[in-house]
């Protein structure tokens, strides 16, 4: 599994220590690149509001396959830079969506109440009669 790079003896003391350094693998690497790029278009779609749905779902699956990268490399010796970058992408692309909804969530909860507030119905008449007697006024003409 690991292939040996290069040895390096130490000698101490009357000990010798052998270092045997192993170089880094492919291992998870193609997921981290799956990861990273989900991740990009994740955040990106992020910052979209109307495709919040596909923006969660790609940072989700970005954030699977990223842990899943980081864990192949561990066990097989490979670079965890680009697992790590998609991760942490994904994430932040799935804590801007979810601000996002609670945004307009609170934004429509408000609109809602302004639209029960019997002031705001009867401004809304009002405005509407006065738009009517124009109307009238002018077909009078």
């Amino acid at each position: 599994m690991y292939r040996p790079l290069s040895c390096l003896f130490l000698f101490e003391a009357n000990q010798i220590k052998i270092i045997i350094m192993s170089e880094k693998t492919n291992a998870g690497k193609g997921l981290g690149v799956a990861g990273l790029i989900l991740g990009i278009l994740g955040l990106i779609s992020a910052f979209i509001p109307c495709l919040a749905a596909w923006a969660i779902l790609l940072c989700l699956v970005g954030i699977v396959l990223s842990a899943i990268s980081i864990s192949k490399a561990n066990k097989g010796n490979g670079s965890k830079g680009i697992g790590k970058a998609g991760l942490i992408l994904s994430i932040i692309g799935a804590v801007i969506v979810v601000v996002w909804v609670f945004v307009f969530a609170s934004a429509m909860s408000e609109g809602l109440d302004a639209l029960q507030d019997p002031a705001f119905q009867d401004a809304i008449k009002e405005s509407l009669e006065n738009a009517n007697e124009k109307l009238e006024n002018l077909e009078n003409k």
